[in-house]
């Protein structure tokens, strides 16, 4: 047998696992209710007449996803935020998928045109889940981004603003205790050093954040072919191998401008509202919101103003 000349086996020797096959339900609306042993539970709604939708969806990709959710993390975990909780994640399943369940849900709605009616109490069951373990996910999703996001932007920008921003007391949690000790420093300069000297010790503490993945063979209902693909139970294991992806990828230069830096499809972090937007071209700094496209514009008529005030 011919060997492979590598190390260990990473993404692409063992068999492509950005290549994933995961199944998309949408339900046209949801309710929260507490169930009989008070527990809150998130139930799926629909009707003879507005029945959920499923099937494979290539273009919902694992980076859209896990921008949501992070967003969605940053709201509800805000000291200040006085969003309600269950409506949050209410309005970000309606807007997005079912985020558990998705292959048992989906076999049963792509089963039979009337399965919606005929299975209608038992899809309602199994599409059912409980909030406070989709707030678990969240955060642990949220928070590990949060770190990455920040070692990035300091190793590879010198940026350590995220860095001795992190450390704080959330609403629903708390972030990683480990990084108050980088607020101490005055000067950026300081910071940055002492961080740099942590560096193995970060990056190993957020590898050990990422949960273990699966992978197994699958048949794709589309293609009808048996493919080796990632095991996807839940709207957090796509974002989870997004970032893992993201997160394996070799770090550029420092010295690169931050156009030559982070390319389109890159995860940024808007300029002016401080949300998660995936780029869509080189040289977007700014999320698609209309408040901050607005802050964009006008600080680019000041900037050209002072030069033209210079010439």
């Amino acid at each position: 047998m011919k060997q492979l000349p590598v190390d260990f086996l990473g993404f692409t020797e063992i068999g492509g696992v950005g290549e994933m096959i995961y199944t998309a339900v949408r339900f046209p609306a949801y309710v929260a209710e507490y169930d009989e042993q008070g527990d809150h539970v998130m139930i799926p709604l629909f009707s003879g007449m507005i029945p959920p939708k499923a099937g494979n969806d290539y273009s919902l990709t694992g980076q859209e996803l896990l921008v949501s959710l992070c967003n969605l993390y940053q709201q509800i975990n805000n000291p200040g935020s006085t969003v309600v909780i269950s409506e949050a994640i209410r309005e970000w399943c309606t807007d997005n998928i079912l985020p558990y369940n998705n292959d048992v849900v989906c076999e049963m709605v792509e089963c039979d045109p009337a399965a919606h009616i005929k299975y209608g109490h038992i899809i309602t069951r199994d599409a059912s889940f409980y909030i406070d373990e989709f707030v678990k996910d969240l955060c642990s999703l949220g928070m590990t981004f949060e770190l990455y996001y920040a070692l990035h932007k300091a190793f590879s920008e010198n940026d350590v603003r995220f860095v001795r921003e992190l450390y704080y007391e959330g609403r629903i949690c708390d972030s990683f205790a480990f990084l108050e000790k980088y607020r101490q420093y005055e000067s950026d300069e300081e910071c940055l050093k002492q961080l740099k000297a942590d560096r193995v010790e970060r990056m190993t503490q957020l590898i050990d954040l990422f949960p273990d993945f699966r992978m197994r063979l699958k048949m794709n209902r589309r293609s009808k072919k048996i493919e080796y693909g990632a095991d996807v139970s839940s709207v957090f294991d796509i974002c989870w191998y997004a970032f893992a992806r993201m997160v394996a990828d070799i770090a550029p230069p420092a010295d690169l401008s931050i156009d030559d830096e982070f390319s389109q499809g890159s995860i940024l972090s808007c300029m002016a509202c401080g949300r998660y937007f995936l780029r869509k071209s080189s040289r977007q700094r700014y999320c698609q919101s209309w408040e901050c496209q607005a802050e964009r514009n006008r600080k680019n008529r000041r900037a050209s103003y002072a030069r033209h005030k210079n010439d």
